[in-house]
């Protein structure tokens, strides 16, 4: 990982991350890289923090198969220059996960799920976590805070 990048990050299980939820996360991080590479040379006069490297969505890689047919999804939806904005992860040891989970900027929930562990994990570390909350349903709703 770059360390100026902006990370989007979700280390779930693949198999949690239904395919609405993927494309939406690549159209927003498509926006997100276009205005990078629009404004790598500008002078910053919006007023807004000039991005240094370009933005990434960070994945747990499963096996070549479940990245390969991600590779091949994004090329063939989004274009060539959007695989290189993922970056996968293989599976560590508590310690090192958690570790190189506080290098994330934000971490992407899975509405189909919600964070359990891995998002408490995320909030440890300082990661703020974006979460689509779908309704009320036992097991698949731990990560939601109710309020009264």
């Amino acid at each position: 990982l770059d360390p100026e990048a902006f990370v989007y990050c979700c280390h779930s299980r693949p198999d949690k991350i239904d395919p609405t939820t993927f494309r939406c996360w690549m159209r927003a991080l498509s926006r997100v890289r276009s205005e990078y590479f629009s404004r790598v040379n500008d002078k910053n006069e919006s007023g807004y923090p000039q991005m240094r490297a370009p933005p990434v969505l960070w994945l747990l890689r499963s096996g070549e198969e479940m990245e390969r047919n991600l590779r091949d999804l994004v090329r063939t939806e989004f274009g060539q220059d959007m695989e290189e904005a993922m970056v996968f992860a293989d599976v560590a040891e508590r310690n090192e996960h958690l570790r190189r989970l506080g290098c994330a900027d934000v971490f992407l929930d899975t509405p189909s799920y919600n964070a359990h562990t891995l998002g408490c994990d995320a909030l440890y570390m300082g990661v703020p976590m974006i979460s689509l909350l779908r309704g009320f349903k036992n097991a698949d709703t731990i990560g939601e805070c109710e309020g009264e």
